[in-house]
């Protein structure tokens, strides 16, 4: 009989979890009214710019926690929820600035 570690009983659960949630995905579009696609390719630029700089700002100030070595799972957990909370302050930065010039969010289905 095979003894599960925990990393892979945790790889498991992770993927029972994410594959159903799949199916539902959808994919994030921007509109501007009369705006043309290089006005909407250099809008996303700049507002992924900005929220990358504000990120790095925000970084400076508060680093992120680093797991410590060895097999200490809480540790690696709270660096990776950390970072995972960093990427979606960014995308709440660039999602702010894109609203503030003018564009509304749409979405589709990710798979058709």
């Amino acid at each position: 009989m095979k003894i599960q570690t925990p990393q892979r009983l945790w790889a498991g659960a992770l993927v029972l979890t994410l594959v159903p949630a799949l199916g539902a995905c959808s994919v994030t579009e921007w509109t501007l009214p009369g705006g043309s696609a290089d006005q909407l390719a250099f809008d996303r630029q700049e507002c992924r710019s900005m929220a990358h700089k504000e990120t790095e700002r925000i970084l400076r100030r508060q680093p992120l926690p680093q797991p410590e070595s060895g097999p200490l799972i809480g540790s690696e957990y709270d660096a990776a929820m950390a970072r995972y909370d960093m990427t979606r302050q960014s995308d709440r930065i660039f999602a702010r600035c894109m609203e503030d010039r003018g564009y509304r969010r749409t979405s589709r289905p990710l798979f058709d």
